[in-house]
């Protein structure tokens, strides 16, 4: 038996032929991917909501009240990745002792493209000999959304924040 070393012009051929041959197999799946890459996500829909630690509100000078009030805003951010019409419902409250008493209430129908602000601003009042006052608010979102069958659907998200609004010297700021 004799064992002859491959030569450059022979190893170029089998080269050739293999890369041909898997060409010709690999060619009908090439074409059967679709022409773009990007994922398809149809008619979904995104939407968040978060709201902020409620802070003082400041009015300037002529707004001040005197009394053991504060002014507080509550904020919270909407965003969806498509324009979308989005209900959102935004309750706050102050803590009385061990229980939580609604000071306000603010609710509608938003078009949203991207991030859309809320802000809303309540006075609260402080309870006799306290030194700061506990607030908090939940804010809560309802949209629909079409599915892969074309069916209309809807979802929800909600979030809330707490904080506490120091007094100054026993006074509204």
């Amino acid at each position: 038996m004799k064992i002859t070393a491959p030569t450059p012009r022979r190893t170029a051929k089998v080269a050739l032929v293999s890369s041909m041959s898997m060409g010709l197999l690999a060619g009908p799946f090439a074409f059967a991917a679709p022409a773009n890459a990007m994922p398809d996500y149809g008619n979904k829909d995104n939407c968040h909501v978060t709201a902020y630690k409620p802070d003082k509100a400041d009015y300037g000078k002529k707004d001040r009240d005197y009394g053991k009030s504060v002014k507080v805003d509550f904020k919270f951010k909407i965003h969806c990745d498509k324009g979308t019409k989005v209900y959102f419902d935004q309750k706050m409250f102050q803590r009385h002792g061990r229980w939580d008493k609604e000071i306000g209430h603010d609710h509608g129908w938003v078009w949203v493209h991207g991030d859309k602000w809320v802000s809303n601003k309540e006075k609260v009042h402080a309870d006799r000999g306290d030194k700061d006052v506990k607030v908090s608010h939940t804010v809560k979102i309802r949209f629909q959304d079409k599915d892969k069958k074309n069916h209309w659907t809807w979802k929800s998200d909600s979030d809330h924040a707490y904080a506490t609004i120091k007094l100054d010297k026993g006074r509204g700021y």
